[in-house]
């Protein structure tokens, strides 16, 4: 079940409280500036701080490549494109 924008624009990381990545197809939410990862279970955010899982530099770097792509959704605002390092 796909995240209907209004709570889209809402999410944000309860860490740096910025907003996130959304990839619906591995049902997550990602930080990029913190490499946290937030699962979506049953469709469902968990945005509790101590459940974020770290990412690897190979993850960080997968989502990233996914999210220059159009693979992404930002969150609270984010704009995907602008939050890609060159």
């Amino acid at each position: 079940m796909p995240i209907e924008r209004p709570l889209l624009d809402l999410l944000a990381c309860p860490i740096d409280k910025q907003g996130l990545l959304l990839f619906e197809d591995e049902a997550i939410l990602y930080n990029p500036r913190l490499r946290r990862v937030y699962r979506i279970p049953d469709g469902v955010p968990v945005m509790i701080a101590g459940r974020a899982e770290p990412a690897s530099e190979e993850e960080h770097q997968r989502l990233l490549k996914r999210a220059a792509h159009g693979e992404a959704v930002g969150t609270a605002g984010m704009d995907v494109k602008a939050d890609e390092p060159a």
